[in-house]
């Protein structure tokens, strides 16, 4: 059973702690030669004592989970005691010591104090606890942070968020970690510093600053599987109420996760690295005609294959109500299991309702290096040639039987691409493609924007290509998550953390999307918006509680007029976080 175990307890004249620090210890017994020997383990810091209610419960300041209060016997945490239970707190401290001195019952050192002197001591502890929220900076940063909340709130999804996290403590905890992801641009300061020098600071009273540091109940609840379904289905629900076919036609891909955690989905595996490493796989469904996520999921890190699109498909299907009809895939969903799964359009008929297009890997199995045999003599042919992005590409379509089943190939020669990696080939290793035969060469001369598509529908390869093209978008998604975002890399967590951590930016990430798709001139980058915005600052009024603007430069206004918000002049702060947590 665990206790509490504190250290360098201090007390001041009324009895009351003014510091000192405390742990949980587990106590196992361990055999030893002589006989039965206790082993004490911490668990977990407490960080600051604040209260201690007997010697097994106590309120602390902890420097992971925010003040909480604790309990041995039962072993559990409260929820985070926020500003207003600190001053129910103090009322009701100050009501019980009142009644005691009234009945007599309060002594120290065989004298009774007065109610009064007892309730002074007890505002003066209650206020140093209430310290633990201090009073931000009156002079803060505004442009950037007022921007992304207004914005939020003019796309709705500040609305599908509030309706998932009922809890006021938990929406700012959750509008503290989007905006800091998405305005630190990039840099390594804590979300604890970015909201304390921002306009958030004001907006977030009923949170500690410094559990905003290392938020682990944060990402705790953020990686509870409920909270995951809850965010989608309201989301969804939003998204189609201005798109019905939203989440019919769908991207899927996967991408690695290298990391240290101790999670049941790691595996020494080496999808889409140089070299292998243990890691699991992070599996995304993207909407094909607005480009936001439609579901996600963790899976194994050695498993991508038929299994793992029928578990995903299943998913959407269960949680969400969404049927996932076409799938635009990369190669290393290309499997027999895939293609004999879909029907093949038949000769005169419209494309089937269940479709797919992947890439075709150059294994066992496939027709890879046949099909560039049999179309070899027409690259060069001016009728297979069209243009996409800037490239010349040669494309022809043939029909082949691949495990028994019949398939659409289609088969492309990026010239741009294939005429740069020749050359290249031909400067790095000029000796040993002298020794090459002339097929070698001449595969040499494609061999770098070679590549086959596969599918069970019927469109030109042009058409096939734009398809094919739309799965970039994927990529980008995985790039800003992983890189923009900083999802990587997956180091000293828990599994429950890492996947609250996953969709914590995985929101902030529709949230940069719909941010991008509001913007009128879209030639402003993101970073160039923020970075112009951060100069506009703000002075609050600690007496009437109002924020007062000063005046936006040409470039500031210009931004916000990008997205259609105005300037404002002053808010008052408690009618606007009013509005923003009852929204």
């Amino acid at each position: 059973m665990p206790f509490i175990r504190t250290q360098k307890l201090v007390y001041n004249d009324a009895g009351k702690i003014v510091s000192g620090s405390a742990a949980i210890v587990d106590v196992s017994y361990v055999a030893s030669a002589e006989k039965y020997k206790s082993k004490q383990t911490v668990r977990e810091r407490l960080g600051k004592v604040i209260e201690m209610y007997g010697k097994r419960r106590g309120l602390f300041q902890s420097p992971t989970r925010g003040l909480v209060i604790y309990d041995a016997d039962t072993d559990s945490f409260s929820d985070q005691v926020t500003r207003d239970e600190l001053d129910a707190l103090r009322e009701k401290e100050n009501a019980r010591v009142k009644d005691d001195v009234t009945t007599g019952e309060t002594e120290r050192k065989n004298e009774v104090k007065t109610a009064a002197e007892q309730i002074g001591d007890n505002e003066k502890h209650l206020n140093a606890v209430s310290d633990i929220f201090p009073e931000s900076d009156v002079h803060t940063v505004f442009g950037d942070t007022y921007l992304l909340i207004e914005i939020m709130k003019k796309t709705g999804i500040w609305k599908v968020i509030s309706e998932v996290f009922t809890n006021t403590a938990d929406k700012q905890r959750i509008l503290c970690h989007i905006l800091h992801c998405l305005l630190r641009d990039g840099s390594k300061i804590s979300c604890e510093d970015f909201v304390a020098k921002s306009f958030a600071v004001y907006c977030v009273s009923d949170i500690p600053l410094h559990s905003l540091k290392s938020d682990t109940r944060y990402f705790t609840v953020m990686g509870e599987d409920t909270t995951k379904i809850d965010f989608f289905t309201s989301y969804v629900k939003f998204i189609r109420e201005q798109n019905e076919t939203f989440g019919s036609a769908c991207y899927v891909d996967s991408t690695p996760l290298p990391n240290a955690i101790d999670s049941p989905f790691n595996a020494l595996c080496s999808h889409g690295l140089d070299a292998t490493s243990v890691q699991m796989r992070l599996a995304m469904v993207l909407d094909e005609s607005t480009l936001y996520p439609v579901w996600y999921d963790i899976i194994p890190g050695n498993i991508l294959d038929i299994s793992t699109l029928t578990t995903v498909t299943k998913d959407v299907e269960i949680s969400l109500d969404i049927k996932l009809n076409s799938y635009t895939l990369d190669a290393g969903y290309a499997s027999k299991e895939l293609i004999q799964n879909f029907e093949m359009q038949k000769e005169g008929e419209p494309i089937p309702e269940k479709r797919y297009l992947v890439r075709m890997p150059a294994k066992k199995g496939f027709p890879h290096k046949e099909l560039y045999n049999e179309m070899k003599d027409f690259f060069w042919k001016p009728k297979y040639c069209f243009l996409r992005n800037g490239h010349a590409y040669f494309g022809k379509d043939v029909r082949k039987t691949v495990f028994d089943k019949e398939v659409q190939c289609y088969v492309f020669v990026d010239k741009y691409n294939a005429l740069k990696g020749h050359t290249k080939y031909m400067s790095d290793h000029p000796e040993e493609y002298e020794q090459f035969s002339f097929k070698e060469q001449a595969w040499q001369q494609v061999k770098y924007g070679y590549f086959v598509l596969m599918g069970n529908y019927n469109r030109t390869p042009a058409q096939m290509l734009d398809d094919y093209f739309g799965r970039t978008h994927i990529e980008c998604f995985f790039k800003n998550t992983k890189e923009y975002l900083k999802l990587l890399p997956l180091c000293k967590w828990k599994d429950n953390t890492v996947r609250g951590k996953i969709l914590s930016d995985v929101i902030v990430a529709i949230v940069k999307q719909k941010m991008m798709q509001l913007r009128k001139n879209t030639t402003l980058s993101m970073s160039s918006v923020l970075g112009k915005c951060q100069s506009l600052m703000c002075i609050r009024d600690k007496k009437t509680n109002k924020v007062f603007v000063e005046k936006p430069n040409r470039q500031v206004r210009e931004c916000y007029e990008n997205f259609g918000i105005p300037v404002p002049q002053e808010i008052d702060l408690n009618s606007y976080i009013r509005q923003l947590y009852e929204a």
